[in-house]
């Protein structure tokens, strides 16, 4: 007789965790409601409790001249790993905002733009200071304010207000057009963090978001580590990043049911169960570390 290796399929995980919880029949807990359970603990339980064995990827993108702040890539990736580089060269990197702003001061700059007459309800001009970082200019009279949108807009910021306008933030070139025409006893005047552009030294990662200071004055290859999202199970035949996952997956969707039966016996009786899969699942990054010599960064 030929034996053949079982394949840890979503078909045998959903076959072990009915085993293991007693629950056999569809009856008893639909094959959807059980897949729900797989999931929920292979895409958000399992990554905090394995994110060192979890897969790592290149996390890699291109600045755009004149843009300092990218989205974290939260569909692909769970979270970064510390140690980023732009066009190989290392980068400081920052998960602590203070820290960050105090190495690298956002200090506005201000411009008197004319005086209102009660009549003129539009202003055009230049900042003294430009390049501008997006997302930090406004001009106002001291009771109207137009804010640009980081995208070039300038948007009204009283609740129906009706103001619009321009800014060009490679030049400064701005065109603002207030609701009300500034009072003759009003300054209007406008705000903005200029810079001058060079290749990234420092980036912050806060918010689900990196900003990368110098802002970038070209396209520069940014590259890190990534550990990404595991794949969830849908198709019979789907099977785990690592076939070592598969019984920790049942278990861990197990003691999920258990928990929420309120089968507190059952729940503790099979959590050493999953603990012991989970050593089984690290054990190969474990031997990868053991193997290794720490390498300081520096």
């Amino acid at each position: 007789m030929v034996y053949t290796t079982t394949t840890w399929t979503l078909t045998n995980i959903i076959a072990k965790t009915r085993a293991v919880t007693g629950t056999p029949s569809g009856d008893q807990l639909s094959d959807q409601a059980v897949v729900d359970y797989i999931n929920q603990y292979l895409a958000f339980t399992m990554p905090s409790e394995l994110k060192v064995q979890i897969q790592n990827n290149f996390l890699a993108f291109k600045t755009t001249p004149g843009i300092n702040v990218y989205p974290f890539p939260s569909s692909t990736f769970l979270t970064d790993s510390p140690g980023a580089y732009a066009d190989g060269f290392p980068l400081i990197f920052y998960e602590d905002p203070d820290i960050f702003y105090q190495d690298w001061p956002q200090q506005y700059s201000v411009d008197s733009v004319a005086a209102g007459t009660g009549a003129q309800f539009t202003f055009t001009g230049n900042t003294q200071g430009f390049p501008i970082i997006p997302g930090s200019y406004f001009i106002t009279d001291s009771v109207q304010v137009l804010q640009d949108n980081g995208s070039g807009v300038l948007v009204d910021q009283a609740p129906g207000g009706t103001g619009f306008g321009t800014i060009n933030y490679i030049t400064g070139a701005f065109s603002a057009t207030f609701q009300n025409a500034p009072a003759a006893t009003l300054t209007v005047y406008d705000k903005y963090i200029a810079y001058q552009g060079n290749r990234p030294q420092g980036v912050l990662f806060f918010e689900n978001q990196f900003t990368f200071m110098p802002v970038p004055d070209q396209v520069y290859q940014i590259q890190m580590q990534g550990f990404i999202n595991p794949t969830e199970l849908i198709n019979a035949t789907d099977t785990p990043a690592q076939p070592e996952w598969g019984p920790l997956i049942a278990y861990g969707a197990a003691v999920e049911i258990f928990s929420d039966r309120g089968d507190m016996e059952n729940y503790e009786r099979y959590y050493a169960l999953l603990k012991r899969y989970e050593n089984v699942a690290l054990s190969r990054t474990i031997q990868e570390y053991t193997d290794q010599q720490g390498v300081p960064r520096f």
